[in-house]
């Protein structure tokens, strides 16, 4: 499958979800930092090559409790119920438990790979899990016989025993061990042939070049979870859509911090794909001193034109966004007469970022609404200039506005006030080469000459730019915490109604560009603290086995 080419602001923004999905994704149940030379996550030399999403994942369970510690009461217990199921599928239904029988002898992580498949059948995917033997010998003595309420029916595949295990609950598993080194566990036959064919030389993962090259970006120490995710065909079987980014594949890994996830990630296009980072460059961003910590939405780039041409023809993103760029251009000329292409563009030559501010404290408008600034590095302060005195000029004559003008530390300000009472803008300069735009009477307090207290005064930002490159192409971030409180102040969807998305505080994501091809992320989500765990509910089947859960 194709995907249609998408411009880089689609990759930029709907990778930036995709990566907090995937965040969410580690939180509910989805080595150290690599060398110059790559070091594979667990069993990737055994995955075949065609694998839609592989994820690897620690047996740790020191690190799994930490994460159950994370979250609200409602999350925790969703968490908590989502490890008992999976827990039961593939240990008690079988008559096994991790601390006594898998754990003496597994290695450090599991991979689970989600293959294409090839027959008929309800489910477009066949599952296989691979293990690493650690401890043959205790391996061995697990795998010797059935446990109770299991049958085990032997085959051969291409000298290779094969045993297709039929559990209590009546699900049937296949089964085999590579070598004395893996334990391979697969939801059909056809999976399991598949990966004995690239243990015996066939094409597997290991041998994906742009794979090992991405996975060289990933710099985790002790990941929790490891993914691996071939974007075309993975939508195609599990999403059947075309709006996702135009890349070629993406890597992740998800490691547990005292107060959220580090996530970090890289994507790269296919060979056949055009180059569409070739315009976006990494500096150093002005951001975190710009806007105050009281932003609850930002979304800043270091390369405007490319973003600004991808958000006017990405349909499929403006869809999701309160307002398409269209509408924006328009109704930005409708009120002001500028021009965003051909009277703003042009001198918007650096970073520009956005935010989204609470509403105003000392406004007496009805209905409170939150408030915008922009602030943005400029090559043509001349230029600049002429803009804002056009647009003083429109506002005074169409729309009987007042302006005042002062200064701020020797640089010009204007702000505008409607005749009519209870709309206030504001623009000026914030040192010879930094302009701003605001909407809102505390705009101009908040944001000049600089913020009081600046947005990386907010922990979870300063936790993103700890966990991020120095040099970037842009940051987004968003409060979940007190978008939720403002619900209805700012221009904004509603978030979900649900306990998983509830129990995020804040997301922030980095993106930098590695080259024309290819990009790298960084992500923090924050979660709050939540209960000391203990153990993990008794299983859920209704079988013999139920004494023995954990």
């Amino acid at each position: 499958m194709v995907l249609k080419q998408r411009p880089p602001l689609l990759v930029t923004v709907s990778t930036a979800v995709l990566l907090v999905l995937g965040g969410a994704a580690a939180y509910f149940g989805i080595v150290q930092r690599l060398s110059t030379e790559v070091k594979l996550p667990a069993g990737m030399e055994l995955v075949p090559d065609n694998a839609l999403v592989t994820l690897t994942l620690t047996t740790d369970e020191n690190q799994w409790n930490r994460l159950r510690q994370l979250g609200t009461p409602a999350s925790q217990k969703i968490f908590d119920q989502f490890l008992v199921t999976w827990r039961d599928r593939i240990l008690t239904a079988n008559g096994y438990r991790f601390r006594t029988d898998i754990q003496p002898w597994v290695g450090k992580q599991v991979t689970l790979a989600f293959l294409p498949k090839t027959g008929e059948g309800e489910n477009a995917t066949e599952m296989v899990l691979v293990a690493p033997i650690a401890d043959p010998l205790k391996a061995q003595e697990i795998m010797a016989e059935p446990q109770d309420g299991t049958s085990w029916v032997g085959r051969d595949y291409q000298g290779v025993g094969i045993q297709s295990i039929k559990t209590a609950t009546g699900e049937t598993f296949e089964s085999a061990i590579l070598g004395n080194e893996w334990l391979v566990m697969a939801s059909g036959a056809a999976g399991i042939e598949a990966v004995i064919d690239s243990f015996a030389g066939g094409a597997a993962m290991v041998g994906n070049n742009a794979y090992q090259t991405a996975l060289k970006q990933l710099k985790t120490p002790v990941a929790l979870v490891q993914m691996y995710v071939n974007v075309p065909r993975a939508a195609d079987a599990f999403v059947e859509s075309d709006n996702f980014p135009s890349i070629n594949g993406l890597v992740a890994a998800a490691t547990v911090l005292p107060r959220g996830l580090d996530v970090e990630a890289a994507t790269w296009l296919g060979p056949e794909d055009q180059p569409l980072y070739q315009d976006m460059v990494n500096t150093q961003s002005l951001t975190p001193q710009r806007l105050p910590d009281s932003t609850v939405l930002m979304l800043s780039t270091s390369s405007i034109g490319p973003l600004w041409q991808a958000l006017s023809e990405a349909e499929d993103l403006n869809a999701l966004l309160p307002i398409s760029a269209t509408s924006l251009i328009e109704g930005l000329n409708a009120q002001t007469g500028l021009d965003f292409d051909n009277d703003l563009l042009p001198w918007l030559s650096g970073e520009v970022a956005f935010g989204l501010l609470p509403p105003s404290e000392t406004g007496q408008a009805a209905v409170p609404m939150g408030q915008l600034a922009l602030v943005a590095e400029v090559s043509d302060r001349e230029a600049a200039a002429a803009t804002w005195e056009q647009l003083n000029e429109v506002m005074v004559s169409r729309f009987r506005f007042d302006v005042e003008s002062s200064e701020v530390e020797s640089q010009p300000i204007n702000q505008l006030v409607s005749y009519y009472g209870g709309i206030a803008m504001g623009h000026g300069w914030l040192s010879d080469d930094v302009t701003f735009f605001g909407v809102g009477a505390d705009v101009l307090d908040a944001i000049a000459p600089q913020p009081s207290k600046p947005i990386q005064a907010n922990p979870a930002f300063q936790t993103l730019l700890d966990l991020s490159p120095q040099n970037s192409s842009g940051y987004f971030f968003l409060d979940v915490e007190r978008l939720e409180e403002l619900e209805g102040t700012l221009p904004f969807p509603p978030l979900p109604d649900a306990p998983l998305f509830s129990a995020i505080q804040t997301i922030g994501v980095t993106t930098s560009v590695i080259d024309e091809r290819s990009l790298r992320y960084d992500a923090f989500i924050e979660l709050p603290k939540g209960r000391r765990v203990g153990p993990l509910p008794q299983n859920t089947l209704n079988s013999s086995s139920e004494e023995k859960a954990e």
